[in-house]
């Protein structure tokens, strides 16, 4: 509906895990399908993941899906259902027994679903509760009870999240759940798989050790939402093949005025290094309940498209909000809205290619220069062939608005090149290695399925990757 580079995120639930909802959000401008695996059974993730499918061969549009693993989530445990109230300034106790939450005689004791929480935290740190809604200071720890007092009060219920940001969690990154989810995944040929509450670049490589012994090589997606990872921000954008700004549990581990330090930096760096940044978390939280999202949700949407994300996420107004579809044409509107006012002032933007330079090896010199041949001599197509998915990640990080034709040999990297901003066309063709006539095979290949047409002008870009250190760049 909306002509757009960046792409969408949209989380699939209860709201729209239909065919007919998925084949919706696709024509409102979904680009990447998120399966939450913090819900849901096996055969309910199977079932959306084969819906998915239906919609693309409806749609006719390739649909990346991202896996999003639970990770070490510490949550409140059993409690009554109707909660238990904190007040401020009230004394009372966590617990690692598995009890039920009880109030007895003004006591209060909440169960925490975390043993070791209690050789990670110590007098005097911070227990948040509910994203941060809840604030408490730890009194004192015994073997099994955290004795608190909270800072801010507030109602809390079963399965409330807990973030430590004064304290490190020992728990593994990658929990039991997260290894036999993710041979789901792999057998299921998911695209991308997002690990939650990375510390470091570590992580990130055990994961992929997994993903390797299973014969598989997925893309990971590493979820910055740990005080821990925005000290390895660099390490981990590199070790990993796209970031998200996971601004919930983010917002809660650091001081919410750091969110959006962290956010720009995160989507400079990825763009810089030619890794999908995906923004997430909030974005326009009230359409959960409501059919218009407020200006502030609009600007926070507008402003991540102007700092160069190449995803925006929706969560829970897509999986389980009242207006899913709503949502998605929404943030289509806003990112065709500023991408061509971007285009149209050049006060709007900075010098992306500029920007990057000082982290251009020789190898990728050659797309900056395919995009900068393309803009000077106006070109109609900027025509990449990429084997790996490298050379067009590299032309895409330097945000020029030349329309991009991406041709691959491999429907794995079309499929991942799902989430890269600027990459609309991507279509799949296998050229032998040995073929000496590449650059006329690619053209007549996008001649018969009427890509192109006799009188446009193109510059094509193939070979830039990690494994072929021959580049050629052609204007046409």
């Amino acid at each position: 509906m909306y002509t757009k580079n960046t792409k969408i995120v949209c989380t699939l639930g209860p709201a729209s895990d239909s065919v007919n909802e998925i084949t919706k959000l696709i024509n409102a401008g979904m680009n990447v399908a998120r399966l939450n695996f913090s819900h849901g059974t096996h055969d309910n993730h199977a079932k959306i993941i084969q819906n998915i499918h239906k919609a693309e061969k409806l749609t006719g549009k390739r649909i990346g899906i991202l896996q999003d693993l639970q990770g070490p989530k510490i949550r409140i445990g059993a409690m009554p259902k109707e909660g238990i109230k904190l007040k401020e300034n009230k004394e009372f106790v966590l617990t690692t027994n598995k009890i039920t939450g009880k109030e007895e005689g003004g006591n209060i004791t909440i169960p925490i679903n975390y043993k070791n929480i209690i050789k990670d935290v110590k007098k005097d740190d911070i227990i948040l509760i509910d994203d941060g809604l809840i604030e408490v200071r730890i009194l004192k720890v015994s073997k099994t009870q955290i004795y608190c007092k909270t800072k801010t009060g507030g109602l809390v219920t079963s399965s409330r999240g807990i973030n430590l940001p004064t304290s490190s969690i020992s728990k593994p990154t990658i929990t039991l759940k997260d290894k036999k989810d993710l041979a789901f995944g792999l057998k299921h040929n998911v695209d991308f798989v997002a690990l939650s509450f990375v510390k470091s670049d570590k992580d990130i490589n055990d994961l992929r050790k997994m993903i390797h012994k299973q014969k598989k090589d997925t893309a990971i997606i590493a979820k910055v939402e740990r005080h821990e990872a925005v000290k390895n921000l660099k390490k981990i954008i590199r070790a990993s093949d796209g970031v998200m700004v996971a601004r919930g549990d983010l917002g809660a581990d650091i001081k919410a005025e750091q969110v959006p330090i962290v956010q720009k930096r995160m989507i400079a760096l990825a763009n810089a290094y030619g890794k999908p940044v995906i923004t997430a978390t909030q974005v326009l939280d009230s359409m959960i309940k409501k059919s218009r999202a407020t200006r502030a949700e609009i600007s926070d949407a507008a402003n991540a498209v102007f700092d160069h994300t190449d995803a925006i996420m929706l969560s829970n107004e897509s999986a389980v909000g009242k207006y899913p579809i709503h949502a998605a044409t929404t943030l289509s509107k806003v990112a065709s809205a500023v991408e061509k006012e971007m285009q149209k002032y050049e006060e709007l933007r900075y010098d992306i290619p500029h920007q990057n330079k000082k982290y251009l090896s020789s190898l990728n010199a050659t797309c900056l220069n395919g995009c900068e041949l393309a803009i000077d001599t106006k070109a109609d197509f900027l025509v990449v062939y990429t084997t790996d998915g490298y050379t067009a990640r590299q032309i895409a990080k330097h945000r020029h608005f030349t329309k991009v034709i991406t041709v691959t040999n491999s429907e794995k990297t079309a499929r991942e090149l799902t989430l890269v901003w600027g990459l609309n066309t991507i279509l799949v063709h296998k050229i032998p290695k040995s073929s000496k006539d590449k650059v006329n095979k690619i053209i007549q290949f996008l001649k018969k399925n009427k890509v192109i047409k006799k009188g446009n002008k193109i510059v094509l870009v193939c070979n830039a990757s990690k494994q072929e250190k021959l580049i050629t760049t052609l204007k046409i």
